[in-house]
C-alpha cells in the first residue's frame, strides 16, 4: 500500500492553505474594487477635460483649414487678389448632405476639392479578414494548455483574440444551424489521460482550425451574427467602460506584481486569471512544501491545487464584479451630474496648480539645464550625421532607381511593375544593412565616449553607454520598413482606379467611399504586421544585453510613430487625395477634359500629395528619434533629482485646490507630466529653435552620399 501511495496525487490544500487563498481573494478584490471606482472618477474627468480640449482644437484645425484654402487659391488664381468667404468645415459627426453642401460650395469659388465623406447607398463594405495565426501554451508549469491566436480585421479596425478549443466547440454548437456541410470542427486531442500538446498535433489543429473559420465565415449569416463577432472581438462594446476596466484592471497588476501576459474576452474572465494567479503567487511556498517527491503524483497535485483555486475564482468573482461595477456606476453618475458644474473651477485650478509647480522646479532644474544645453551643442553635430546620412541614402537611391517604375506602375496600375520597383528597393535595403551597421557603431564609440565626458553632472555620466548600440537599432528598422507595406495600398488603388476610369465616373460617390473603406482596411492590417514587427525588434536589442534596455524603448517608440506618422498619414494622404480631386474634377462643370485624363492626373496629384507629406513626416520623426536618443537615457534619474525637490512641495499646494474638486485632481500625477514636459521641451526647443543649423547638416550628409550604379 505504501508503493501505491507513491504514485496516488495528493491534495496539497488544507484548512490552512483554503484560508489564506480566501483571504488573498478578498484582498485583490478588495484593491480592484477600489481602484475601479478612483479610475471611474479619474476617466471621466480626463473625457470632460478632453472634451472641452477639442473645442479648443477645433477652433485651431477650423482656422488652420481657412489659411490652407487661401494658400491654394493664391497659387492657382494669382492674378485675382479678391479671395472668396472660406464657408466653415463641417463638423466629423455632421450629416452627409452638409458636408456635400460644404464640398460643392468650395468648388463652386474655386477653392481646394473634398469630398463629403460619409455613408453612400449602395454601400457594400469589404468582408471581414480573418486568419488563425499560430497557437500559444498556457500555465506551463501549472496546468498547460493550448490557445489559438485569431487575428481579424474590419475597415480600419484590426483586433487578435485568443481562444481555447472549447470555445471553438461552444461557438460550433451556437451556429450549428447555419454551418456549411464542408465546415467542420476538428476532433478533440487524441491523446488518451490528458492533452495532446505536442508540436505536429498543434500545428495540425492551427491548419484545420483556420480552414474551420475561413469556411464559416463565407456565410453571411454567421459573419453577421453576434456570436460569431463576439468570437473574432469585432463586436462593438462600450468604450468607456473598457477604459474604466483596462485602467482599474492595469492598476491592480502592477499592484500585486502580476506581470504575466493574460488575453481575456470579458471583465469576469480577465479577474478570474488575475485571481488565480495572484493567489498561487502568495501561496505556492506552502503547496510546493505539501506536495509529493515522486514526479508523476508530483505534477498532478499541482494541477489539482491549481483547479481548486480556479474553482474558488470562479465563485467569487461575479459577484465581485458587480458589486465593483455597481460601485463604479454610483460613482459615474455623482461625477456626471457635477462635472459641468465644475469642470472650469478644475481647468481654473489646475492652470495655477501647473504654474506654482514650474515654478518650483526652475531653481532646480537650472545646472540640469545647463548640461543639456552642453550636451545639445555637441550632439546635434555628432549625433545627427550617422542617423540621417543612412536615411538620407536610401531615399537618394530610391528616387534615382525606384521612383521612375512607381510612376510607370501608377500610369498603368501595372501591379508587376509595382513588384519590380518593391524588389529594388528590397535590394538596395539588403545591400545597406551590413555596411550601415558597421559604419554606424564605428562612428557612435567615438561620439558615446565625446557625449558622456561633456557631461558634468555625474549621476548622468554612465546613460551614454547603451548608446554604443545604435547601429544595430538602425539596420533592424530597415529590415522592418518592407516596401510591400506600402505596395499593398496601391494594389488596392489599382483596381478601384480601373473601374473609375472604365465607367466614366458613374456611381462615383459610392464607389470612392467604397474604395476608401477597402484601402483604408488593408493599411490597418498592414499596420498589424508593421507593428508586429516592431516588438520582434525591440526583443531583438533586449537579447544583446541588460544594458541596452533604455535604447530598446527608444527604438520600440520610434517604430510606432514610423507606423503612426509616416505610414499611416502618408497612405491616408494618397487615398484621401485621389478621392478629392477626382471628385472635384467630376464636379466642375467647367472642367472638359477627357475623363480618363482626370483619372490620371487625380492619381498623380494624390501621389505627390502622399510622398510630400511622407518627406515631412519622416524629417520630424529623425528630429524626434534624435530627442529621444539624448532624452530617454537621461530622462528618470533627471526626474529622480526633481522628484526630490518638488515633493516637499505638493502637499502645499494640495491646500490650495478648492473643496469641491479636491477629489478630482490627482496632484502627484499632474507634477510627474509636468516634470517630464519642461524636461522634454528643453530638448525640443534647442533642437526647434536650430532648424537651420539641422537643416545645413541634413542637406550636408545627402550631398554626401553616392549612388553607385
Amino acid at each position: 500500500m505504501d508503493i501505491i501511495h507513491k504514485f496516488i496525487p495528493k491534495n496539497p490544500i488544507n484548512g490552512d492553505t483554503m484560508n489564506k487563498i480566501t483571504e488573498r481573494c478578498q484582498e485583490v478584490l478588495k484593491y480592484f474594487g477600489e481602484c475601479y471606482a478612483k479610475q471611474t472618477m479619474l476617466v471621466l474627468v480626463g473625457n470632460k477635460e478632453a472634451d472641452y480640449e477639442y473645442q479648443e482644437q477645433r477652433k485651431a484645425f477650423v482656422e488652420k483649414n481657412k489659411q490652407k484654402q487661401i494658400k491654394y487659391y493664391k497659387m492657382n488664381y494669382p492674378e485675382n487678389l479678391d479671395i472668396p468667404d472660406i464657408p466653415e468645415i463641417p463638423p466629423k459627426d455632421a450629416d452627409i448632405d452638409t458636408k456635400r453642401s460644404y464640398s460643392l460650395d468650395l468648388l463652386s469659388k474655386g477653392l481646394k476639392p473634398v469630398f463629403p465623406r460619409g455613408k453612400y447607398e449602395p454601400f457594400k463594405p469589404p468582408e471581414v479578414r480573418l486568419q488563425l495565426t499560430r497557437y500559444i501554451i498556457r500555465d506551463k508549469e501549472y496546468d498547460p494548455y493550448a490557445t489559438y491566436i485569431i487575428v481579424a480585421s474590419d475597415g480600419n479596425i484590426v483586433v487578435e483574440k485568443e481562444r481555447r478549443f472549447r470555445e471553438f466547440e461552444k461557438l460550433n454548437k451556437a451556429i450549428k444551424k447555419m454551418l456549411p456541410k464542408d465546415a467542420i470542427l476538428p476532433p478533440a486531442s487524441s491523446k488518451i489521460g490528458g492533452r495532446n500538446l505536442t508540436e505536429n498535433f498543434l500545428r495540425g489543429r492551427v491548419e484545420s482550425l483556420n480552414n474551420y473559420l475561413q469556411k464559416i465565415s463565407q456565410v453571411k449569416e454567421i459573419e453577421q451574427s453576434e456570436v460569431f463577432q463576439k468570437f473574432i472581438g469585432l463586436f462593438p462594446s462600450d468604450p468607456l467602460d473598457e477604459s474604466i476596466f483596462d485602467a482599474a484592471y492595469r492598476q491592480t497588476r502592477f499592484h500585486f506584481w502580476i506581470w504575466f501576459d493574460a488575453k481575456y474576452d470579458t471583465p469576469g474572465d480577465a479577474m478570474a486569471k488575475l485571481l488565480t494567479r495572484a493567489i498561487w503567487y502568495s501561496i505556492s511556498s506552502d503547496i510546493y512544501a505539501a506536495l509529493p517527491t515522486a514526479e508523476a503524483p508530483r505534477r498532478a497535485s499541482i494541477k489539482l491545487a491549481y483547479k481548486l483555486i480556479a474553482g474558488v475564482v470562479d465563485k467569487a468573482v461575479p459577484p465581485a464584479w458587480d458589486a465593483a461595477y455597481n460601485a463604479g456606476k454610483v460613482a459615474r453618475n455623482k461625477i456626471q451630474s457635477v462635472l459641468d458644474k465644475v469642470i472650469g473651477i478644475i481647468l481654473k485650478t489646475k492652470n495655477e496648480l501647473n504654474e506654482k509647480i514650474k515654478d518650483a522646479m526652475k531653481s532646480a532644474f537650472q545646472p540640469i539645464r545647463e548640461c543639456v544645453g552642453k550636451l545639445f551643442t555637441m550632439g546635434i553635430n555628432q549625433v545627427v550625421p550617422p542617423i540621417v546620412k543612412p536615411f538620407a541614402f536610401i531615399y537618394k537611391t530610391y528616387e534615382v532607381k525606384t521612383e521612375p517604375l512607381i510612376l510607370e506602375s501608377f500610369k498603368n496600375c501595372d501591379a508587376l511593375k509595382l513588384k519590380e520597383a518593391v524588389g529594388t528597393l528590397n535590394k538596395i535595403h539588403e545591400d545597406l544593412v551590413e555596411k550601415l551597421r558597421a559604419k554606424i557603431d564605428e562612428e557612435l564609440k567615438t561620439i558615446c565616449e565625446n557625449l558622456k565626458g561633456a557631461v558634468t553632472l555625474t549621476y548622468l555620466q554612465d546613460c551614454f553607454n547603451p548608446m554604443k548600440a545604435i547601429g544595430v537599432i538602425i539596420s533592424d528598422f530597415i529590415r522592418m520598413i518592407d516596401p510591400s507595406h506600402w505596395s499593398k495600398i496601391a494594389e488596392v488603388m489599382f483596381d478601384y482606379k480601373k473601374k473609375i476610369a472604365s465607367n466614366n465616373g458613374d456611381d462615383l460617390d459610392a464607389v470612392l467611399s467604397l474604395m476608401e473603406r477597402h484601402a483604408l482596411s488593408e493599411r490597418g492590417y498592414q499596420s498589424y504586421l508593421m507593428n508586429k514587427a516592431r516588438y520582434w525588434v525591440r526583443g531583438d536589442i533586449y537579447n544583446l544585453g541588460l544594458d541596452l534596455d533604455l535604447i530598446g524603448d527608444v527604438c520600440f517608440t520610434l517604430g510606432g510613430k514610423l507606423i503612426k506618422k509616416v505610414y499611416r498619414k502618408s497612405t491616408k494622404k494618397f487615398i484621401r487625395k485621389f478621392s478629392d480631386y477626382i471628385w472635384g474634377f467630376k464636379n466642375q462643370s467647367q472642367d472638359y477634359r477627357p475623363w480618363n485624363e482626370k483619372v490620371d492626373q487625380a492619381f498623380e496629384l494624390a501621389y505627390k500629395a502622399a510622398k510630400h507629406k511622407f518627406n515631412k513626416e519622416c524629417g520630424n520623426m529623425i528630429k524626434e528619434f534624435i530627442i529621444g536618443i539624448l532624452v530617454s537615457p537621461v530622462l528618470n534619474k533627471v526626474i529622480d533629482e526633481i522628484n526630490k525637490v518638488v515633493g516637499s512641495v505638493l502637499q502645499t499646494l494640495t491646500s490650495v485646490i478648492p473643496d469641491e474638486v479636491k477629489d478630482l485632481i490627482d496632484i502627484e500625477d499632474m507634477a510627474q507630466k509636468d516634470i517630464e514636459e519642461i524636461f522634454r521641451s528643453t530638448f525640443e526647443g534647442a533642437i526647434y529653435d536650430q532648424d537651420g543649423p539641422f537643416v545645413e547638416i541634413l542637406n550636408a550628409a545627402i550631398k554626401d552620399c553616392e549612388i553607385n550604379e
